[in-house]
Protein backbone atom coordinates (compact mmCIF):
# COMPACT_ATOMS: atom_id res chain seq x y z
CA UNK A 1 0.00 0.00 0.00
CA UNK A 2 3.01 2.31 0.63
CA UNK A 3 4.27 2.04 -2.89
CA UNK A 4 0.83 1.27 -4.73
CA UNK A 5 0.05 4.21 -7.69
CA UNK A 6 -2.78 5.17 -9.97
CA UNK A 7 -5.40 1.91 -10.36
CA UNK A 8 -3.32 -0.52 -8.27
CA UNK A 9 -4.01 1.07 -5.39
CA UNK A 10 -7.37 0.86 -5.58
CA UNK A 11 -8.73 -1.24 -2.53
CA UNK A 12 -6.05 -0.32 -0.78
CA UNK A 13 -5.95 3.67 -0.61
CA UNK A 14 -7.77 5.38 -3.37
CA UNK A 15 -5.82 8.68 -2.44
CA UNK A 16 -2.82 7.16 -4.59
CA UNK A 17 -4.48 7.98 -7.12
CA UNK A 18 -2.87 11.44 -7.48
CA UNK A 19 0.03 10.81 -5.28
CA UNK A 20 2.51 8.70 -7.31
CA UNK A 21 5.30 7.96 -5.07
CA UNK A 22 7.48 5.73 -7.04
CA UNK A 23 10.75 7.24 -8.82
CA UNK A 24 10.41 9.11 -11.43
CA UNK A 25 6.73 7.92 -11.82
CA UNK A 26 5.51 11.48 -13.48
CA UNK A 27 2.44 9.90 -14.98
CA UNK A 28 -0.80 11.14 -16.33
CA UNK A 29 -2.59 8.20 -17.96
CA UNK A 30 -2.39 4.15 -17.12
CA UNK A 31 -3.92 1.18 -18.63
CA UNK A 32 -3.54 -2.29 -18.06
CA UNK A 33 -4.30 -5.64 -19.04
CA UNK A 34 -3.28 -8.56 -17.78
CA UNK A 35 -1.77 -8.60 -14.25
CA UNK A 36 -1.73 -11.58 -12.44
CA UNK A 37 -0.71 -12.18 -8.16
CA UNK A 38 -0.98 -15.75 -6.83
CA UNK A 39 0.43 -17.47 -3.08
CA UNK A 40 0.55 -20.48 -1.80
CA UNK A 41 1.12 -20.60 1.87
CA UNK A 42 1.28 -22.72 4.97
CA UNK A 43 3.93 -23.74 7.80
CA UNK A 44 4.60 -26.96 5.68
CA UNK A 45 6.09 -25.21 3.35
CA UNK A 46 8.84 -24.26 5.95
CA UNK A 47 10.14 -28.22 6.04
CA UNK A 48 13.56 -28.67 5.05
CA UNK A 49 12.37 -32.42 4.24
CA UNK A 50 9.37 -31.07 2.23
CA UNK A 51 11.66 -29.53 -0.23
CA UNK A 52 14.40 -32.20 0.39
CA UNK A 53 11.26 -34.02 -1.80
CA UNK A 54 10.61 -31.13 -4.26
CA UNK A 55 14.55 -30.45 -4.87
CA UNK A 56 15.15 -33.83 -4.53
CA UNK A 57 17.91 -33.39 -2.11
CA UNK A 58 16.94 -36.37 0.20
CA UNK A 59 19.57 -38.84 0.76
CA UNK A 60 20.01 -41.97 2.84
CA UNK A 61 16.32 -43.55 3.66
CA UNK A 62 13.43 -42.21 2.08
CA UNK A 63 11.49 -39.69 3.92
CA UNK A 64 7.93 -40.14 6.15
CA UNK A 65 6.17 -37.39 3.93
CA UNK A 66 6.42 -39.09 0.53
CA UNK A 67 5.84 -42.43 1.18
CA UNK A 68 2.81 -43.04 -0.84
CA UNK A 69 1.30 -44.05 2.78
CA UNK A 70 -1.64 -41.97 3.79
CA UNK A 71 -0.73 -41.76 7.20
CA UNK A 72 1.96 -39.68 6.35
CA UNK A 73 0.19 -37.56 4.58
CA UNK A 74 -2.43 -37.01 7.59
CA UNK A 75 1.19 -36.36 9.14
CA UNK A 76 2.00 -33.77 7.06
CA UNK A 77 -0.88 -31.60 6.73
CA UNK A 78 -2.88 -31.57 10.42
CA UNK A 79 -3.23 -29.21 12.31
CA UNK A 80 -1.24 -26.78 9.64
CA UNK A 81 -3.04 -23.40 8.05
CA UNK A 82 -2.79 -23.88 4.19
CA UNK A 83 -3.92 -20.28 2.60
CA UNK A 84 -3.88 -19.86 -1.17
CA UNK A 85 -4.87 -16.93 -3.18
CA UNK A 86 -5.30 -15.56 -6.24
CA UNK A 87 -5.87 -11.94 -8.03
CA UNK A 88 -6.10 -11.53 -12.13
CA UNK A 89 -7.01 -7.85 -13.30
CA UNK A 90 -8.61 -8.12 -16.68
CA UNK A 91 -8.45 -4.51 -17.22
CA UNK A 92 -7.96 -0.79 -15.56
CA UNK A 93 -7.48 2.36 -16.27
CA UNK A 94 -6.95 5.66 -14.49
CA UNK A 95 -6.00 9.19 -15.04
CA UNK A 96 -4.44 11.97 -13.45
CA UNK A 97 -4.96 16.10 -14.41
CA UNK A 98 -4.16 18.86 -12.23
CA UNK A 99 -5.43 18.25 -8.89
CA UNK A 100 -7.79 15.57 -9.86
CA UNK A 101 -7.06 11.50 -10.23
CA UNK A 102 -9.89 9.07 -11.37
CA UNK A 103 -9.46 5.21 -12.09
CA UNK A 104 -11.43 1.88 -12.75
CA UNK A 105 -10.14 -2.14 -12.31
CA UNK A 106 -11.61 -5.27 -13.20
CA UNK A 107 -10.32 -8.09 -10.79
CA UNK A 108 -11.21 -11.35 -10.47
CA UNK A 109 -10.21 -12.74 -6.85
CA UNK A 110 -9.72 -16.69 -5.56
CA UNK A 111 -8.45 -17.19 -2.25
CA UNK A 112 -9.44 -20.28 0.13
CA UNK A 113 -7.87 -21.56 3.71
CA UNK A 114 -8.09 -24.90 5.62
CA UNK A 115 -6.99 -26.14 8.68
CA UNK A 116 -7.54 -29.86 9.33
CA UNK A 117 -7.57 -31.92 12.64
CA UNK A 118 -6.09 -35.37 12.22
CA UNK A 119 -9.44 -36.99 12.76
CA UNK A 120 -10.67 -34.77 9.79
CA UNK A 121 -8.13 -36.20 7.76
CA UNK A 122 -8.31 -39.45 8.44
CA UNK A 123 -11.75 -39.37 7.58
CA UNK A 124 -11.21 -38.09 3.97
CA UNK A 125 -8.49 -40.38 3.34
CA UNK A 126 -10.42 -43.67 4.79
CA UNK A 127 -13.55 -43.43 5.05
CA UNK A 128 -16.31 -43.68 7.66
CA UNK A 129 -16.11 -47.27 8.33
CA UNK A 130 -12.47 -47.36 8.72
CA UNK A 131 -11.96 -44.30 11.03
CA UNK A 132 -15.32 -45.11 12.92
CA UNK A 133 -13.28 -46.70 16.26
CA UNK A 134 -11.01 -44.17 16.56
CA UNK A 135 -12.91 -40.67 16.34
CA UNK A 136 -13.89 -40.12 19.71
CA UNK A 137 -12.58 -40.65 22.93
CA UNK A 138 -16.45 -41.95 24.54
CA UNK A 139 -19.34 -42.17 23.27
CA UNK A 140 -22.56 -41.26 24.13
CA UNK A 141 -25.61 -43.37 24.01
CA UNK A 142 -29.45 -42.40 23.47
CA UNK A 143 -29.75 -43.23 27.52
CA UNK A 144 -27.51 -40.41 28.32
CA UNK A 145 -24.40 -42.48 29.39
CA UNK A 146 -21.14 -42.88 28.06
CA UNK A 147 -19.06 -45.66 26.49
CA UNK A 148 -15.11 -45.42 26.85
CA UNK A 149 -13.61 -46.06 23.83
CA UNK A 150 -10.41 -47.31 23.35
CA UNK A 151 -10.34 -48.32 19.85
CA UNK A 152 -11.24 -52.08 20.62
CA UNK A 153 -14.48 -52.01 19.37
CA UNK A 154 -15.81 -53.28 16.05
CA UNK A 155 -18.83 -51.75 13.91
CA UNK A 156 -21.28 -54.35 14.88
CA UNK A 157 -19.78 -53.98 18.69
CA UNK A 158 -20.90 -50.12 19.00
CA UNK A 159 -24.33 -50.77 17.01
CA UNK A 160 -24.91 -53.23 20.16
CA UNK A 161 -24.57 -51.55 22.89
CA UNK A 162 -28.39 -51.41 24.82
CA UNK A 163 -30.20 -48.07 24.11
CA UNK A 164 -27.95 -47.82 20.61
CA UNK A 165 -25.61 -45.31 19.72
CA UNK A 166 -26.55 -41.38 19.59
CA UNK A 167 -25.82 -40.88 15.78
CA UNK A 168 -26.88 -37.40 14.80
CA UNK A 169 -25.16 -37.03 11.87
CA UNK A 170 -24.31 -33.70 11.85
CA UNK A 171 -23.46 -33.75 15.90
CA UNK A 172 -20.84 -36.38 14.89
CA UNK A 173 -19.19 -34.90 12.28
CA UNK A 174 -18.88 -31.17 14.31
CA UNK A 175 -16.98 -33.87 16.94
CA UNK A 176 -15.00 -35.02 14.26
CA UNK A 177 -14.13 -31.75 12.17
CA UNK A 178 -13.19 -30.18 16.11
CA UNK A 179 -10.95 -27.02 15.41
CA UNK A 180 -11.10 -28.20 11.35
CA UNK A 181 -11.86 -24.71 9.37
CA UNK A 182 -12.17 -24.86 5.77
CA UNK A 183 -13.03 -21.70 3.92
CA UNK A 184 -13.40 -20.55 -0.10
CA UNK A 185 -14.55 -17.54 -1.88
CA UNK A 186 -14.85 -16.67 -5.60
CA UNK A 187 -16.18 -12.95 -6.74
CA UNK A 188 -15.48 -9.97 -9.36
CA UNK A 189 -14.76 -6.85 -8.37
CA UNK A 190 -15.74 -3.53 -10.39
CA UNK A 191 -13.76 -0.65 -8.79
CA UNK A 192 -14.35 3.03 -9.36
CA UNK A 193 -12.07 5.81 -7.13
CA UNK A 194 -11.50 9.28 -7.27
CA UNK A 195 -8.81 11.43 -5.82
CA UNK A 196 -8.15 15.07 -4.49
CA UNK A 197 -4.62 16.82 -3.77
CA UNK A 198 -4.90 19.88 -1.84
CA UNK A 199 -1.41 22.13 -1.43
CA UNK A 200 -0.65 23.82 1.61
CA UNK A 201 2.87 25.24 1.43
CA UNK A 202 5.39 22.44 1.50
CA UNK A 203 2.73 20.14 2.25
CA UNK A 204 0.32 18.00 -0.07
CA UNK A 205 -2.38 16.27 1.18
CA UNK A 206 -4.29 14.12 -1.17
CA UNK A 207 -7.65 12.48 -0.52
CA UNK A 208 -9.98 9.85 -1.98
CA UNK A 209 -12.48 7.64 -1.69
CA UNK A 210 -13.36 4.43 -3.71
CA UNK A 211 -16.52 2.00 -4.10
CA UNK A 212 -16.74 -1.56 -5.21
CA UNK A 213 -19.56 -3.74 -6.88
CA UNK A 214 -18.97 -7.46 -6.18
CA UNK A 215 -20.53 -9.79 -8.37
CA UNK A 216 -19.52 -13.62 -6.50
CA UNK A 217 -19.26 -17.04 -8.35
CA UNK A 218 -18.67 -19.17 -4.93
CA UNK A 219 -18.97 -19.23 -1.12
CA UNK A 220 -17.97 -21.97 1.30
CA UNK A 221 -17.65 -21.87 4.48
CA UNK A 222 -17.41 -25.08 7.01
CA UNK A 223 -16.31 -24.64 10.85
CA UNK A 224 -17.28 -25.35 14.44
CA UNK A 225 -19.33 -21.89 16.26
CA UNK A 226 -21.00 -21.90 19.75
CA UNK A 227 -24.01 -22.94 18.08
CA UNK A 228 -22.93 -25.92 16.97
CA UNK A 229 -21.72 -27.12 13.24
CA UNK A 230 -21.86 -24.51 10.51
CA UNK A 231 -21.95 -24.81 6.82
CA UNK A 232 -22.76 -22.73 4.07
CA UNK A 233 -22.21 -22.59 0.52
CA UNK A 234 -23.19 -20.86 -2.53
CA UNK A 235 -22.20 -21.43 -6.30
CA UNK A 236 -23.07 -20.01 -9.40
CA UNK A 237 -24.08 -22.68 -11.87
CA UNK A 238 -24.48 -20.25 -15.20
CA UNK A 239 -26.38 -21.01 -18.32
CA UNK A 240 -26.72 -24.85 -18.17
CA UNK A 241 -29.15 -27.15 -18.97
CA UNK A 242 -30.51 -27.48 -15.64
CA UNK A 243 -31.33 -23.84 -15.69
CA UNK A 244 -32.87 -23.51 -19.03
CA UNK A 245 -34.99 -26.59 -17.72
CA UNK A 246 -36.19 -24.85 -14.71
CA UNK A 247 -37.81 -21.96 -17.02
CA UNK A 248 -40.79 -24.57 -17.66
CA UNK A 249 -40.88 -22.81 -20.93
CA UNK A 250 -41.28 -19.23 -20.12
CA UNK A 251 -38.57 -16.64 -19.71
CA UNK A 252 -37.48 -15.22 -16.20
CA UNK A 253 -39.54 -12.18 -15.10
CA UNK A 254 -39.31 -10.18 -11.76
CA UNK A 255 -35.44 -9.02 -10.41
CA UNK A 256 -34.94 -11.91 -8.20
CA UNK A 257 -35.78 -14.52 -11.20
CA UNK A 258 -33.48 -12.81 -13.36
CA UNK A 259 -30.50 -12.61 -10.26
CA UNK A 260 -30.87 -16.40 -10.37
CA UNK A 261 -29.27 -16.60 -13.65
CA UNK A 262 -26.47 -14.04 -12.91
CA UNK A 263 -23.64 -14.42 -9.91
CA UNK A 264 -24.83 -16.12 -6.51
CA UNK A 265 -23.51 -13.10 -4.29
CA UNK A 266 -24.19 -9.70 -4.95
CA UNK A 267 -22.11 -7.03 -2.75
CA UNK A 268 -20.66 -3.48 -1.75
CA UNK A 269 -17.06 -2.24 -0.62
CA UNK A 270 -15.85 1.74 0.39
CA UNK A 271 -12.48 2.80 0.89
CA UNK A 272 -11.10 6.02 2.14
CA UNK A 273 -7.76 7.06 2.51
CA UNK A 274 -5.26 10.11 2.80
CA UNK A 275 -1.82 11.37 2.25
CA UNK A 276 0.18 13.62 3.76
CA UNK A 277 3.37 14.42 0.78
CA UNK A 278 5.99 16.52 2.52
CA UNK A 279 8.26 19.03 -0.07
CA UNK A 280 7.90 15.15 -2.52
CA UNK A 281 10.34 13.80 -0.71
CA UNK A 282 8.50 11.63 2.68
CA UNK A 283 5.02 10.85 2.98
CA UNK A 284 2.52 9.22 5.25
CA UNK A 285 -0.49 7.08 4.37
CA UNK A 286 -3.30 6.12 6.13
CA UNK A 287 -6.89 4.41 4.97
CA UNK A 288 -9.81 2.27 5.78
CA UNK A 289 -11.10 -0.41 3.27
CA UNK A 290 -13.69 -2.91 3.00
CA UNK A 291 -16.40 -1.13 4.79
CA UNK A 292 -19.72 -2.72 3.41
CA UNK A 293 -20.99 -7.14 2.96
CA UNK A 294 -21.49 -9.24 0.60
CA UNK A 295 -25.42 -11.01 0.38
CA UNK A 296 -24.89 -14.75 -1.04
CA UNK A 297 -27.98 -17.11 -2.23
CA UNK A 298 -26.85 -20.71 -0.97
CA UNK A 299 -27.47 -23.89 0.83
CA UNK A 300 -26.96 -24.40 4.77
CA UNK A 301 -25.68 -28.21 4.61
CA UNK A 302 -26.07 -31.17 7.24
CA UNK A 303 -25.59 -34.48 7.29
CA UNK A 304 -28.61 -36.88 8.62
CA UNK A 305 -26.78 -40.20 7.64
CA UNK A 306 -24.72 -42.15 9.81
CA UNK A 307 -20.96 -41.41 9.37
CA UNK A 308 -20.21 -45.61 9.26
CA UNK A 309 -21.60 -45.57 5.63
CA UNK A 310 -20.34 -42.58 4.36
CA UNK A 311 -17.08 -43.29 1.88
CA UNK A 312 -14.38 -40.89 1.05
CA UNK A 313 -15.10 -38.82 -2.39
CA UNK A 314 -10.56 -39.03 -2.43
CA UNK A 315 -9.54 -41.17 -4.95
CA UNK A 316 -5.73 -41.17 -4.30
CA UNK A 317 -5.22 -40.43 -0.80
CA UNK A 318 -1.54 -39.56 -1.45
CA UNK A 319 -2.22 -36.68 -3.33
CA UNK A 320 -2.81 -33.29 -1.61
CA UNK A 321 -4.59 -31.68 -4.13
CA UNK A 322 -6.78 -34.37 -4.20
CA UNK A 323 -7.33 -34.10 -0.45
CA UNK A 324 -7.87 -30.45 -0.33
CA UNK A 325 -10.08 -30.17 -3.42
CA UNK A 326 -12.62 -32.90 -1.48
CA UNK A 327 -12.73 -31.10 0.95
CA UNK A 328 -14.10 -27.96 -0.24
CA UNK A 329 -16.51 -29.82 -1.98
CA UNK A 330 -20.06 -29.74 0.31
CA UNK A 331 -21.15 -33.03 -1.34
CA UNK A 332 -18.00 -34.56 0.24
CA UNK A 333 -19.58 -34.18 3.79
CA UNK A 334 -23.12 -33.41 3.47
CA UNK A 335 -26.54 -35.07 2.04
CA UNK A 336 -28.91 -32.32 2.38
CA UNK A 337 -29.59 -28.63 2.27
CA UNK A 338 -31.77 -25.93 2.56
CA UNK A 339 -31.84 -22.44 0.77
CA UNK A 340 -30.58 -19.66 2.89
CA UNK A 341 -29.39 -16.21 2.08
CA UNK A 342 -26.36 -14.85 4.03
CA UNK A 343 -25.03 -11.53 4.82
CA UNK A 344 -21.68 -11.98 5.21
CA UNK A 345 -19.43 -8.80 6.35
CA UNK A 346 -15.94 -7.97 4.48
CA UNK A 347 -14.03 -6.91 8.37
CA UNK A 348 -12.94 -3.74 8.33
CA UNK A 349 -9.34 -3.04 7.51
CA UNK A 350 -7.35 -0.42 8.92
CA UNK A 351 -3.87 0.70 7.10
CA UNK A 352 -0.65 2.77 7.69
CA UNK A 353 2.34 3.32 5.50
CA UNK A 354 5.01 5.50 4.54
CA UNK A 355 8.44 6.51 2.78
CA UNK A 356 11.01 8.73 1.80
CA UNK A 357 13.17 8.75 -1.14
CA UNK A 358 16.69 8.88 -0.67
CA UNK A 359 18.70 10.87 -3.47
CA UNK A 360 17.70 9.74 -7.02
CA UNK A 361 18.37 6.17 -7.31
CA UNK A 362 16.81 4.61 -4.04
CA UNK A 363 13.54 5.08 -1.93
CA UNK A 364 12.63 3.53 1.35
CA UNK A 365 8.89 2.44 2.43
CA UNK A 366 6.88 0.63 5.25
CA UNK A 367 3.39 -0.61 5.90
CA UNK A 368 0.93 -1.71 8.52
CA UNK A 369 -2.70 -3.55 8.47
CA UNK A 370 -5.19 -4.62 10.77
CA UNK A 371 -8.36 -6.52 10.37
CA UNK A 372 -10.70 -9.26 11.71
CA UNK A 373 -8.27 -12.78 11.61
CA UNK A 374 -12.05 -14.42 12.37
CA UNK A 375 -13.32 -13.71 8.21
CA UNK A 376 -12.27 -15.69 5.09
CA UNK A 377 -8.52 -14.08 4.01
CA UNK A 378 -8.02 -12.17 6.90
CA UNK A 379 -4.73 -12.43 8.21
CA UNK A 380 -5.20 -10.37 11.19
CA UNK A 381 -2.20 -7.76 10.71
CA UNK A 382 0.53 -7.79 8.18
CA UNK A 383 3.37 -5.84 8.34
CA UNK A 384 6.24 -4.95 5.12
CA UNK A 385 8.94 -3.00 4.67
CA UNK A 386 10.89 -2.52 0.99
CA UNK A 387 13.75 -1.12 -0.78
CA UNK A 388 13.11 -0.01 -4.30
CA UNK A 389 16.18 1.04 -6.29
CA UNK A 390 16.43 2.44 -10.32
CA UNK A 391 20.10 2.53 -11.05
CA UNK A 392 18.66 2.96 -14.96
CA UNK A 393 15.93 4.49 -16.02
CA UNK A 394 14.89 1.15 -17.69
CA UNK A 395 15.08 -0.79 -14.99
CA UNK A 396 13.32 -0.77 -11.49
CA UNK A 397 14.14 -3.69 -8.48
CA UNK A 398 12.73 -3.78 -5.18
CA UNK A 399 13.42 -6.17 -2.06
CA UNK A 400 11.46 -6.43 1.57
CA UNK A 401 10.22 -8.29 4.39
CA UNK A 402 6.90 -9.21 4.65
CA UNK A 403 4.92 -10.74 7.61
CA UNK A 404 0.85 -12.03 7.78
CA UNK A 405 -0.36 -12.99 11.00
CA UNK A 406 1.69 -15.03 12.97
CA UNK A 407 3.26 -16.18 9.97
CA UNK A 408 7.06 -16.97 9.06
CA UNK A 409 8.23 -13.32 7.84
CA UNK A 410 8.58 -13.23 4.12
CA UNK A 411 11.77 -12.35 1.81
CA UNK A 412 9.74 -10.70 -2.18
CA UNK A 413 11.78 -9.37 -3.99
CA UNK A 414 11.01 -8.15 -8.37
CA UNK A 415 12.50 -6.23 -11.22
CA UNK A 416 10.29 -4.29 -13.38
CA UNK A 417 11.25 -3.04 -16.86
CA UNK A 418 10.36 -0.18 -19.11
CA UNK A 419 10.66 2.07 -21.91
CA UNK A 420 11.70 5.23 -20.10
CA UNK A 421 9.85 7.43 -17.73
CA UNK A 422 6.55 6.43 -20.22
CA UNK A 423 5.89 3.88 -21.66
CA UNK A 424 5.77 -0.02 -21.76
CA UNK A 425 6.00 -1.55 -18.56
CA UNK A 426 6.56 -5.66 -17.65
CA UNK A 427 7.70 -7.17 -14.93
CA UNK A 428 8.02 -9.86 -11.81
CA UNK A 429 8.12 -10.61 -8.07
CA UNK A 430 8.65 -13.25 -6.02
CA UNK A 431 6.33 -13.29 -3.02
CA UNK A 432 9.42 -15.57 -0.86
CA UNK A 433 13.23 -15.80 -2.59
CA UNK A 434 14.30 -17.49 1.03
CA UNK A 435 15.15 -20.49 -0.80
CA UNK A 436 18.27 -18.85 -2.56
CA UNK A 437 19.98 -19.45 0.89
CA UNK A 438 17.75 -21.17 3.01
CA UNK A 439 16.46 -24.84 2.66
CA UNK A 440 13.16 -24.14 3.28
CA UNK A 441 10.32 -20.97 2.63
CA UNK A 442 7.40 -20.74 3.98
CA UNK A 443 5.07 -19.48 0.77
CA UNK A 444 5.66 -19.97 -3.03
CA UNK A 445 4.09 -16.79 -5.02
CA UNK A 446 4.26 -14.38 -7.93
CA UNK A 447 3.03 -11.10 -9.17
CA UNK A 448 3.85 -10.25 -12.90
CA UNK A 449 2.29 -7.22 -14.87
CA UNK A 450 2.46 -8.71 -18.25
CA UNK A 451 0.70 -5.65 -20.30
CA UNK A 452 0.79 -2.03 -19.02
CA UNK A 453 1.16 1.10 -20.49
CA UNK A 454 1.88 4.90 -18.54
CA UNK A 455 2.04 7.84 -20.38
Amino acid sequence: MALSGDYRSLGWNPSHLTFSPLLQDNWKSAIGGFEVGARVSSSVLEREDVWNGIWNRTKGETQAWDTQEWSDYVDLLSNEHIAVNADVVSAAWAKKWNTWGVAYSNTQHVQAEAFFSEETLGLLVQGGAQQWTNWFDAFLTSEGDTVPNEGEFSLDDLLGFVGGLNLDGDAVLSEILGDTQLGFSWHRSHCVGLSKAWRLDDLIIHTGVSGRLLLGNGYFSVKNTDDGLDAFGAFSNGFNVSSIAALSGGLPSGFEQLRMWGPVGQGWAMDFGGVIEWKEKAWVTASVTDIGSMEWRGEQFSMNTLLSEWSTPVSDPANILDVVIGAMDPATWFETAEYEMRTVPHGIAFQLGGGIKVGQVLMLAAEASFDNPDLLGNPGKRFGATAIFSPLRFLRGDIGLSKWGNETTRVPAGLMIKTGKRGFECGIQATDVQALWRPSQPEVGFRMVAMRWVW
